[in-house]
């Protein structure tokens, strides 16, 4: 299957960088699992064949699966029997290299920032966080000496874990963070993306006000 659009950009990615390791690739699906965060991805534009490769390939070892097609998400999600997902829309950037704020400077976080990012970020695991920080891939933005917020790339290269702390929320530093992750993604050679869950109207609106282009369906994520 080719592989083209806003919705297989994950696959894309853990392709491209060399950690993803094609499973089965038909006509019209093809699954991925990333070696980075143990994700598998399906894509696919019927969903017969979709769900034939998951019927071969998924089993309880799987904890961790993605599937491009809504539908189909929904079906695998009760079928094999994993305990939480997220239905988000795919966003992505197809313009020129933004400009950075020049208000923000960023460093990549290092080990000696993991105690903070624990402490202040619960929406992935302490243990995640380990290994995006030994990958290099949260960066944390300055206004001059005062640390604002941080944002980062999941292990399967989608953008996300932004927080701003409270006291200098709504002065556009969120903007900033992501711009700057933004630029540091295109100057990798990759499509910055991401996901964002299907109520997030706040966050949706930010995505477009950087330009981010929306998918038109939604995709599943799902874990047990």
């Amino acid at each position: 299957m080719i592989i083209d659009g806003i919705n297989y950009l994950g696959l894309d990615r853990v392709l491209k960088r060399g950690s993803g390791e094609v499973i089965a690739d038909t006509d019209h699906a093809m699954l991925v699992r990333d070696e980075v965060s143990g994700a598998y991805m399906l894509a696919c534009d019927d969903s017969a064949a979709g769900m034939a490769l998951l019927d071969r390939h998924i089993g309880q070892d799987c904890s961790l699966l993605m599937v491009s097609d809504y539908t189909l998400g929904i079906t695998a999600f009760e079928r094999f029997e994993f305990a939480e997902k997220l239905e988000c829309y795919q966003v992505a950037y197809y313009g020129k290299n933004p400009p950075a704020d020049s208000r923000l400077t960023v460093r990549a976080a290092d080990e000696r920032d993991l105690p903070m990012l624990v402490k202040t970020y619960h929406l992935v695991s302490p243990e995640e966080l380990e290994k995006l920080v030994s990958r290099r891939s949260i960066l944390l933005g300055y206004d001059g000496e005062r640390l604002v917020g941080f944002i980062g790339e999941h292990l399967e290269g989608s953008m996300g874990i932004l927080y701003v702390f409270p006291e200098y929320r709504r002065r556009g530093f969120g903007t900033a963070l992501q711009t700057h992750l933004m630029a540091r993604t295109m100057e990798k050679g990759f499509i910055p993306f991401g996901q964002v869950e299907k109520d997030n109207l706040e966050s949706l609106k930010l995505q477009k006000k950087l330009g981010m282009t929306q998918s038109d369906d939604l995709t599943v994520w799902m874990w047990r």
